[in-house]
C-alpha cells in the first residue's frame, strides 16, 4: 500500500532491544526485521541502539536498508549505559575530549548503517542550576556539530520524560528549543517524540507548531506507557494531520512497544496505523491540499 507519511518501525530501542514485529516476523534478526519493513512498504527502520551492536552486524543491517532502498532511522550518539553521561552540561576540554571519541564511534557506526543523524542525550549535573548547563550544552553542541558536520550528519536533541528517565538536561521543549537556538547550528535539530512530549508539556500540536522550523525527526509513542497509539492520550489524528499538511519528508519513526505483546497486538498496530495516515490523507484531500 502507498503510504501518505514516511514510517520506519524500530529494530529495538531500549533493553532488552526487542524488534517491534518481533511476533509477525518470527525472529529476532534485524535483517529479517528490515525485509519485512521493505514489505510492509515503509520509508526505512530505526536502528536506534547500533552503537552497541558489533560492526559486523552493523554492516548487515547497513547492506540490507540499501538493498531495500530503506533510509536509516537516527542512532544514540553512544551505547544505552552511558547515555546518563554529564559531559555535555560542562564546559571543558576532558568534556569535549569524551564527546569527540564517542562522536568518532558513532560517525563509524552511521555509515555502516548508511544513517544521516545521531540523536544526543545528556545527563544534568545533580544538584547544579540547569542555566549554566544548557549553555555549556550549547557549547557543546557546536564543537559537536563541527565534527559530526563534516561527516553529514546532523545532531537531533530530544526532551525526554522526567518521570521515566530523571535527572536529563532536556525534559521540557521550551528548554530543547532554547538549546538549539543558542547551538546556532545547522547539524543541531530536534526529535519531536509524541509521548515525551505529552507527558512533560501537554498542548502536543502547539508544541509542535512551535518547534517546527527545528524538528528532523518525528516518533510515534503513546503515553502513558509508550505503546501503540489508541491506547493513552496523544492526539495522533491531529499530529499526523499537521505533518501531512506541511508535506514532512523526515521519517516518522515508530519508537513504542506493545500493550499485549503478540501477533494479534502487531497486526491491530498496522491497521491503527493505516487508519490513522490515511485519516490524515483524507483531511488533506477535503482541504484541497492533497501533495
Amino acid at each position: 500500500m502507498s503510504w501518505t507519511l514516511r514510517y520506519a518501525p524500530h529494530l529495538g530501542y531500549r533493553p532488552p532491544f526487542e524488534p517491534q514485529f518481533s511476533a509477525l516476523v518470527g525472529s529476532q534478526d534485524p535483517v529479517e526485521h528490515v525485509r519485512f519493513a521493505a514489505d510492509q512498504d515503509f520509508a526505512g527502520v530505526l536502528y536506534a541502539a547500533a552503537r552497541g551492536r558489533t560492526p559486523e552486524e552493523q554492516k548487515r543491517v547497513g547492506q540490507a536498508i540499501a538493498q531495500h532502498s530503506l533510509e536509516a532511522g537516527c542512532l544514540l550518539y553512544t551505547t544505552f549505559d552511558q547515555l546518563r553521561n554529564t559531559s555535555w552540561a560542562i564546559d571543558s576540554e576532558d568534556a569535549r575530549r569524551w564527546i569527540a571519541a564517542e562522536l568518532a564511534q558513532a560517525i563509524a557506526a552511521a555509515h555502516r548503517v548508511g544513517s544521516r543523524h545521531l540523536a544526543v542525550l545528556g545527563g544534568a549535573v545533580p544538584q547544579q542550576p540547569l542555566g549554566p548547563q544548557h549553555q555549556a550544552f550549547a557549547r557543546n553542541l557546536r564543537f559537536a556539530a563541527d565534527l559530526a558536520g563534516r561527516d553529514g550528519l546532523v545532531l537531533c536533541l530530544e526532551t525526554l520524560n522526567s518521570h521515566s528517565v530523571p535527572g536529563m538536561l532536556l525534559h521540557h521543549m521550551p528548554e530543547a528549543l532554547a538549546v538549539v537556538r543558542a547551538a546556532d547550528h545547522p547539524a543541531v535539530r530536534l526529535i519531536f517524540d509524541t509521548a515525551h512530549v505529552q507527558a512533560m508539556d501537554g498542548d502536543l500540536l502547539t508544541h509542535l507548531e512551535q518547534a517546527w522550523d527545528h524538528i528532523e525527526i518525528v516518533q510515534l509513542a503513546d503515553h502513558p506507557g509508550r505503546l501503540e497509539p489508541g491506547t493513552g492520550e496523544v492526539d495522533f489524528p491531529g499530529v499526523l494531520r499537521v505533518l501531512a499538511h506541511r508535506t514532512y519528508k523526515g521519517l516518522v519513526e515508530l519508537e513504542h512497544g506493545w500493550a499485549e505483546p503478540g501477533i494479534d497486538s502487531e497486526r491491530r498496530g498496522l491497521d491503527t496505523l493505516r487508519r490513522l495516515d490515511g485519516a490524515a490523507a483524507s483531511h488533506l484531500s477535503s482541504q484541497g491540499d492533497a501533495p
